[in-house]
């Protein structure tokens, strides 16, 4: 009980986005250096991921039907992933993509909590708006992925149609999101056309709009703080 009350406090702190920086920092500067070292990459994509998912939604979910589900889906994951990698199988794998696809919309879930909370906006809240962005970018690296699995052939490189590793997924899905589109992955099917357009847009107005709703709440906040300082003068005057 004394480890669980210390996680959900650690959680439901804004350091939490912190933590969570730090490690998709490290995800995407490792993930695709391991590539092809099955080991290391089962354990740091698979195994952290799902056990730092786990104990960071379940720790802002107050509803024990919630709380059920959640832990019976990271079950579920978790025992389709050790089985995958023991005997791998494409349709293991999409279903594998389209977990960790849910688990990243919990986890942004998590995240935008924290960040649109009310307070005054602090460095935390910056790192959380970072953190979402990386999250972006890891989700629709597993869509793609997901959408190959589905529908072989719908990446080339110069060398045609190709079926790439989760390292290259994530190297085109950021450089897409960053609007580099360097032309050595592109997409063929309309499905991933569509997509790789879809995640440029995001890319584009995501720090805009961020930004303009973090300036938001931070007056918003420094307005509130002002109006109840002089309410406090005007009630100490009268006394």
């Amino acid at each position: 009980m004394n480890l669980l009350r210390r996680n959900r406090e650690f959680w439901t702190h804004e350091r939490s986005l912190s933590a969570l920086l730090i490690y998709l920092s490290l995800m995407l500067l490792l993930w695709m250096p391991a590539s092809g070292h099955t080991w290391l990459e089962f354990i740091f994509k698979d195994l952290l991921f799902i056990l730092i998912t786990v104990a960071g939604v379940y720790s802002v979910l107050t509803n024990w039907k919630r709380q059920l589900f959640f832990i019976g889906l990271a079950s579920l994951a978790a025992a389709l992933r050790v089985v995958n990698f023991l005997t791998p199988s494409v349709n293991l794998n999409a279903v594998n993509d389209a977990l960790t696809i849910l688990f990243f919309v919990f986890l942004s879930y998590f995240v935008l909590h924290h960040i649109f909370k009310d307070g005054p906006v602090n460095f935390y809240r910056i790192q959380g708006s970072l953190v979402v962005f990386m999250i972006m970018g890891f989700f629709w690296a597993f869509l793609y992925h997901l959408l190959e699995d589905v529908n072989p052939g719908s990446f080339a490189t110069m060398k045609g149609p190709v079926t790439l590793d989760y390292g290259q997924y994530v190297y085109f899905s950021f450089v897409t999101m960053t609007t580099l589109g360097y032309g050595d992955i592109t997409a063929v099917h309309p499905i991933a056309r569509s997509l790789v357009v879809f995640e440029g847009m995001i890319g584009l107005l995501y720090p805009t709009v961020m930004v303009a709703r973090l300036v938001a709440m931070e007056l918003e906040h420094s307005r509130s703080t002002w109006v109840h300082k002089e309410h406090g003068k005007e009630n100490k005057n009268e006394g």
